[in-house]
């Protein structure tokens, strides 16, 4: 009886790995902004897409005007302490500058709580936290879909992330809102963008950093007689190489 039953799982995981899935998520990138970001996986090729049409939540924001579609591109493979993502980002407030960027994206160290379920979309799923390059986070996957994906660059637990937030926060956070097991789309799983800059994810943030700093000493705040604070927007807020001891 233990190998027929060993039989059907292993057969129910091959017929599942040969279906490509697709998780739409509802990115609240914002208090103003949020976005859809669209994953498809083949079981192990992954690649997201949030849509360049941000939808604002203050009418003074509106702007029919559609902004650029950001990808990131991935492996399913955990075996590593770390994964390789790539992706595009722009740089600048008129996003003149656009780049194809390497990140090795560190291993999550999660926490995974058994005893704290809910149901999302019809699909049970598992409580679990860490801290992602500096933000605490909750996320909540489902073992039902047994890929260990999730939007942006969250990965490593045992099943599909259905909902991932910044902890304390209303923004900084990816919902599920459908999923399609079986999706027909045509996804190419590499594209290359030969016309964007290829650059590495420290010299990314290097140039990030230095534009925040620029604009931020460009604004006058009242009150106030020296130069503005530059903080990192996003959810991403230190990185590795900054964690030195002392």
């Amino acid at each position: 009886m233990k190998n027929y039953f060993l039989f059907i799982v292993l057969l129910t995981g091959s017929l599942f790995a040969q279906k490509q899935i697709h998780i739409k998520y509802l990115n609240v990138r914002s208090t103003i902004a949020n976005v859809y970001e669209d994953l498809y996986t083949d079981g192990t090729n992954v690649i997201s897409k949030q849509d360049g049409n941000i939808m604002y939540t203050d009418p003074q924001y509106n702007s029919k005007k559609k902004g650029k579609d950001y990808f990131f591109i991935s492996k399913t493979d955990n075996t590593k302490d770390f994964k390789d993502f790539l992706f595009t980002e722009s740089i600048g407030y008129s996003s003149d500058n656009d780049y194809f960027v390497h990140d090795e994206v560190p291993k999550i160290d999660w926490i995974i709580d058994e005893n704290a379920t809910k149901t999302i979309l019809g699909y049970k799923c598992t409580k679990a936290t860490a801290v992602f390059r500096g933000s605490p986070i909750t996320a909540y996957f489902t073992k039902e879909i047994p890929y260990s994906v999730g939007p942006f660059k969250f990965y490593g637990l045992p099943g599909a992330i259905l909902d991932v937030r910044a902890d304390g926060k209303d923004y900084d956070l990816w919902k599920a809102i459908k999923v399609d097991l079986n999706d027909k789309s045509k996804i190419d799983y590499q594209p290359q963008f030969p016309n964007l800059e290829k650059v590495q994810m420290k010299k990314l943030i290097e140039l990030k950093d230095k534009d925040h700093e620029q604009f931020s000493n460009k604004v006058s705040v009242p009150g106030s007689t020296g130069k503005s604070v530059a903080k990192r927007f996003g959810i991403e807020k230190v990185f590795e190489w900054e964690n030195t001891s002392k």
